[in-house]
């Protein structure tokens, strides 16, 4: 008969067998394992927030960039970061009159805003004519694949600022000095089938400021303003800037293509809106 020393004796040593063995198994001996907590969910990237219209002052920039580049012959490469990008472009015009018999002056039907007070002086005609450049412009030849092409001027493109010029006073004795080449300009690019908005040809966009009462009509005190509302689009070569080198001392000439929204007169010293066109 096997004694109860014998069996306690034998329980120990199937014991110390045993843990032996898990200890080199690695068995874990700390009970059974909780279970694992979820890992956080990771939020989802909040939206990048929609970049800013460009305005005038950043649109000249490209334009200042674009022009560095064409005359130290350097060849854009990659994308063109502009393409797709909202912008509001404001001209003021009209600062110090009409002007009609100033040496060189732009012409209202070529591309750039003008105004004529009425025989009366009881009205002034605001009006803009688009140039036609579905020929070629200032930067080339027309590119292939556009239905037509036209084009706003964009004066004093050497002022970022969207009011008038400051007034200057000419010396007395001193000589004239000409007035500088146009070198920048908005090419309304319109595949075929796009909207007809400032279709070149189709309409003059046209308003009359008239009188209140019995007195002749206001001169304006800050002219007034042209906006163009739109995105910028790729259209030379995918290229939103294209520019010329016409001599080596000139500036290169060049034009920014654009698909325009709304066309539009503003009152320069209030910036009320006084007219505005859009595709329809």
């Amino acid at each position: 008969m096997v004694s109860e020393a014998t069996v306690n004796s034998a329980r120990r040593t199937t014991a110390a067998l045993v843990l032996m063995g898990c200890i080199a198994a690695g068995c874990d001996r700390s009970g059974p394992a909780e279970p694992a907590s979820p890992e956080p969910a990771t939020p989802a990237p909040a939206p990048a927030p929609p970049s800013p219209a460009l305005d005038r002052a950043a649109i000249l920039s490209a334009i200042d960039a674009a022009a560095s580049d064409a005359a130290a012959g350097i060849a854009p490469a990659g994308p063109d970061a502009l393409a797709g990008r909202t912008f509001t472009l404001k001209m003021a015009f009209g600062c110090f009159g009409p002007e009609p018999g100033l040496p060189g002056a732009p012409s209202t039907t070529d591309g750039a805003p003008g105004w004529v007070a009425s025989a009366d002086g009881r009205s002034i005609r605001l009006t803009l004519s688009l140039a036609d450049w579905t020929g070629g412009d200032v930067s080339g030849p027309p590119p292939d694949g556009f239905e037509a092409l036209s084009g706003v001027w964009i004066n004093q493109p050497w002022m970022r600022s969207e009011a008038c010029p400051a007034r200057t006073i000419r010396t007395p004795g001193a000589p004239a000095v000409p007035l500088p080449a146009r070198v920048a300009g908005l090419v309304m690019v319109r595949p075929a089938g796009a909207s007809r908005l400032g279709r070149s040809g189709d309409r003059d966009f046209t308003y009359v400021v008239r009188a209140e009462g019995e007195q002749p009509v206001a001169t304006p005190a800050q002219g007034y303003r042209l906006v163009l509302e739109g995105r910028l689009t790729g259209w030379a070569d995918g290229r939103v800037i294209r520019c010329r080198v016409i001599a080596p001392d000139r500036p290169p000439a060049c034009v920014v293509g654009a698909t325009v929204d709304r066309i539009a007169f503003e009152d320069g010293a209030t910036g009320s809106v006084l007219s505005e066109w859009r595709p329809g």
